[in-house]
């Protein structure tokens, strides 16, 4: 555990981990983890310390977020809470594969701890317009941040921002070079909050803490501009959504390794293609029984 004040500290993993003490023994998880074997370096790394959790607030629902779950409450009875959207997907993660595959039973290689948890049953669904949680002796700011997830959330408290994937390292920038986002337009009206945001210290849950996030938001900014551009400049005459996900792979040298990566970049190339729409680039058809896009 990294203390960062007080009564707040994080414990680094793949997705930071964020603990807040409430009281001298007890302490709030701020997302869990992958699987039971986090949820397993969790407890222990808590016992450690002498704290106990009693609750695990989910930013969002993706199986690196909420994966620990089970575990933990099972274990020690912990109350989850989670925002409205996303604690549907964390009681029913088939749901996951489900939208990816288009609302079809989605084939096997979908149905995997990476985009299915283990269900947890969530105890308090945070309200849309809900923007603090009290407990015992802390209360918790809710700080919503859409984009990545749909209704994605940061949690903060002692003038700390715990970001969730609202933005992505410099490293994963480079190695994934279009980082997963579902919403373009939302992802970037949160980056701009986060950039105007005045949080002593943030912690994202794919970056390393810091006391401030302008260069990574501009970083994340020019990544999205960078696609949107090569998008609408690679745009001659039609294309099919399947060319468009093809050719946006080739320019970025992007090889897809299987089908859960297919699927994952069809829906970051859907939500380049509905934004671009939605602000009048591109205008959309069916045709000779497909879909087409085409700049207008």
């Amino acid at each position: 555990m990294k203390k960062i004040s007080e009564q707040v500290y994080y414990i680094p993993n793949p997705a930071n981990i964020g603990v807040v003490k409430d009281g001298e023994k007890s302490a709030i998880l701020i997302d869990s983890g992958l699987d039971d074997d986090t949820g397993k370096k969790v407890l222990k790394l808590l016992e450690e310390n002498g704290l106990f959790p009693k609750a695990i607030i989910n930013t969002h629902s993706h199986a690196d977020h909420c994966g620990g779950n089970r575990y933990i409450k099972e274990k020690t009875g912990a109350r989850i809470y989670a925002p409205e959207v996303e604690s549907a997907i964390i009681q029913f993660p088939s749901l996951e594969p489900l939208y990816l595959f288009s609302g079809a039973s989605p084939l096997k290689d979908l149905q995997n701890k990476f985009l299915m948890a283990q269900p947890s049953d969530v105890d308090y669904v945070i309200k849309r317009d809900e923007r603090k949680l009290k407990f015992d002796k802390v209360e918790l700011g809710i700080v919503p941040l859409p984009g990545h997830a749909p209704n994605q959330v940061g949690v903060e408290v002692d003038e700390v921002l715990f970001c969730a994937d609202s933005l992505f390292s410099e490293d994963v920038l480079r190695r994934h070079k279009i980082p997963f986002y579902a919403d373009i337009d939302r992802t970037k009206e949160t980056l701009r909050f986060l950039r105007n945001s005045q949080y002593k210290f943030y912690v994202p849950s794919h970056a390393e803490p810091r006391g401030s996030l302008t260069e990574l938001v501009d970083a994340n900014l020019e990544a999205i501009d960078g696609v949107e551009k090569y998008l609408l400049e690679g745009f001659h005459g039609r294309k099919s959504t399947q060319q468009v996900l093809k050719d946006m792979c080739d320019h970025y040298q992007i090889d897809m390794k299987g089908i859960q990566q297919y699927y994952l970049m069809n829906t970051v190339a859907m939500a380049y293609l509905s934004s671009l729409h939605e602000r009048g680039k591109l205008k959309v058809e069916v045709k000779d029984n497909s879909l087409f896009w085409e700049k207008l």
